[in-house]
């Protein structure tokens, strides 16, 4: 039924992942996130009821990675499909545009999405918005959009 299963997922795209092996979220950003913005995530998503740990990172460009070894659409689709995350977070604009490429459909930065019948948020910047207190504010009002574990 699944072109790829999780743990095909996980060893095909281990370059791009790292996290929980089985996380229910998914966050997506062109670079690797810093401790602070992975911080500010887990406890978001534990605060959702997702718990501890739940959070997987797929970065499209990651750090030992050539320009050319960037994530295309195609293998972005499968990296999603085979994880199979609950709710899904781009980090950055550049991550949303390359998910709305991915499934083709527009993907709303700073704004609440569905992907493939999963409840998404997308950011212009999350680690930006981690510089200010209103701007965290701002960040978690739109986290808090995604569903709470269970009520979907």
């Amino acid at each position: 039924m699944y072109e790829a299963t999780l743990e095909e997922t996980r060893e095909l795209f281990a370059p791009y992942l790292e996290g929980a092996p089985s996380g229910v979220v998914c966050v997506v950003a062109a670079r690797t996130l810093g401790d602070q913005a992975r911080g500010a995530l887990e406890s978001s998503a534990a605060a959702l009821g997702y718990g501890r740990s739940c959070c997987m990172y797929a970065t499209l460009r990651p750090v030992h990675a050539e320009d050319d070894a960037a994530l295309d659409s195609q293998a972005l689709f499968l990296l999603m499909e085979g994880l199979d995350p609950l709710v899904v977070v781009a980090a950055d604009a550049e991550a949303a545009r390359a998910l709305g490429g991915a499934y083709r459909q527009d993907v709303p930065v700073d704004a609440p999405c569905r992907l493939f019948g999963r409840d998404a948020v997308a950011f212009t910047s999350f680690e930006g918005m981690l510089d200010d207190p209103q701007s965290k504010q701002t960040a978690w009002a739109l986290l808090k959009k995604l569903p709470r574990f269970g009520e979907r």
